[in-house]
């Protein structure tokens, strides 16, 4: 079987040698992906996601239409493994044994291919949730983190692929690439802060990370996606081609994303990403050995649409801008895909599903089947609202990611509530004692009588005097033993206290939390 689908991964090659007279055969190249999903983070703390396992699956999907040999790590929920049942199929639980395995696997089947002389390409796809901790990111399997050195060394090193490109949408993903920098004194920061390790100093890795993530992932239940994935996926699909060469570049989808967020007025709901191509090329991926089935756009009237399918699963998406033609990849024929044009004038297209190229010109729109709704519907409806096309390309330039902030976990949670809950008794023994011994200063009190001789009456007062003076001491132990224990409760909940903010224009240092 795994012979089988290595020969699929191939067929481009193949393809390529058979059709000499082809205009432009795809090139000698095999492509492979090892995909992550992961809903819920191995630190009990954080907030489980929800579609992590639905990117994972549609991953798989696109991969696959681009011939590439594949393997899927996601824990899949009911409804995804409703409406993906080959990805609930073949998925594997995403965890440390099963990545090590999966990787072995596409390693063994990578380098088959190179002793071939084929040259091979390999994406690692993660979506779920990341932190870092000293300085280092890492993202999460359900049993542990996956740092980015472990990431470098035992992922996309044992892949031993020509080319890595890693595409990554969790919390923080821009430092499993670049680190904090040594120190930690407080003082400015210079320019520098932080540094390139592993990932970002590989020659042959490409890196497209979410770096809007450090303050949040975003995820949209209209897309039943994380917003950024579905972007990249739209573009990968081919809407970022601008120059319709079948070949999607880091300059071409980087521009596309941030073309497509560009009108969102809140900066908080809009992702951003840092995009940087491995060295000596800007390809990120080779659509043509997919293209035999595709949808064709004329540019004689841009607008925003909507590729989905039967199930409302939202393959793609894109603005094209007047003038820009565009040719998307489609699924293989299972089941009806629509193409719905949004906005005032909205339409929707029925692609014939036995059909291999369908041009848009030539289909007869109908009245939309359904409206679009979602709690977050008022900031991301304005995601594509803006055009696409060459020229966006043109102007984009590659940019530092925007401001991070920079987290410093802490390993004492647990610590600290043992030590709370100490501080509480602490505090209750305390006054306990101190109750009692200005009970005991009470009972000498009142056996004092005006009888009594001299110097029994001044033995008396100085057993009172010991009392009331071990009383206050005791009152005071057990106040700051309590406010201590209530001070270690209520400290804030979340392991991660920041302590940086950086930025391309420097860096500051600060505490924050909520109590």
């Amino acid at each position: 079987m795994r012979f089988a689908a290595l020969l699929l991964a191939l067929l481009p090659v193949a393809a390529g040698a058979a059709s000499p007279q082809a205009a432009t055969p795809p090139p000698r190249t095999a492509s492979f992906a090892l995909i992550i999903g992961v809903n819920r983070s191995h630190e009990p703390d954080q907030p489980a996601l929800r579609f992590a396992d639905d990117d994972a699956a549609r991953y798989l999907d696109l991969f696959r239409m681009l011939g590439a040999r594949t393997y899927l790590l996601a824990r899949m929920d009911d409804n995804t493994r409703r409406l993906h049942p080959q990805a609930a199929a073949e998925a594997l639980d995403p965890k440390h044994p099963e990545l090590a395995s999966s990787v072995k696997k596409l390693g063994e089947d990578i380098a088959l291919a190179r002793s071939r002389g084929v040259e091979t390409v390999a994406y690692v796809v993660y979506a779920g949730h990341g932190n870092v901790r000293n300085g280092e990111g890492y993202v999460s399997l359900e049993d542990g983190p996956l740092t980015g050195q472990t990431l470098s060394s035992d992922v996309v090193g044992k892949l031993g692929a020509d080319r890595v490109h890693l595409i990554v949408d969790a919390c923080y993903s821009y430092f499993l690439a670049y680190s904090r920098g040594p120190g930690g004194q407080r003082r400015p920061l210079p320019a520098g802060f932080t540094r390139a390790v592993g990932l970002a100093l590989a020659d042959n890795v490409g890196l497209l990370l979410s770096t809007s993530s450090a303050r949040e992932s975003h995820e949209w239940e209209a897309f039943e996606a994380g917003v950024f994935n579905h972007e990249v996926r739209s573009g990968l699909f081919g809407a970022a081609d601008a120059d319709g060469d079948g070949q999607v570049s880091y300059r071409e989808i980087a521009a596309f994303v941030e073309r497509a967020n560009a009108a969102i007025p809140n900066e908080r709901f809009r992702p951003q990403l840092h995009a940087r191509p491995p060295k000596g090329s800007e390809l990120l991926v080779d659509l043509r050995p997919g293209m035999e089935r595709r949808l064709e756009v004329d540019g004689a009237q841009g607008a925003h649409y909507l590729l989905e399918d039967a199930n409302g699963v939202r393959l793609a998406e894109f603005h094209n801008a007047q003038g820009q033609s565009l040719r998307l990849l489609r699924p293989p024929p299972r089941g009806p895909v629509f193409l719905r044009r949004m906005g005032d004038e909205a339409q929707e297209y029925a692609l014939p599903t036995a059909q291999d190229v369908v041009r848009l010109e030539s289909l007869s729109a109908e009245a939309p089947r359904v409206a679009s709704r979602g709690a977050a519907h008022a900031a991301f409806q304005h995601i594509f609202t803006l055009p696409f096309g060459s020229d966006t390309v043109t102007d984009f330039a590659f940019r530092e990611p925007p401001p991070l902030t920079l987290t410093k976990v802490s390993d004492s949670g647990s610590l600290r509530r043992q030590l709370g809950w100490g501080a509480l008794a602490l505090g209750v023994a305390s006054a306990g004692a101190g109750m009692w011994a200005t009970l005991e200063a009470r009972d000498i009190r009142s056996s004092v009588s005006p009888e009594l001789p001299q110097q029994e009456a001044a033995a008396h007062n100085r057993r009172i005097r010991t009392y009331n003076t071990a009383s206050g001491v005791l009152y005071g132990v057990g106040g700051a033993a309590v406010l201590s224990g209530a001070l270690l409760f209520l400290w804030p909940d979340s392991d991660t206290v920041p302590l940086a903010t950086l930025s391309s224009d420097g860096a500051a240092l600060g505490l924050t939390g909520a109590f």
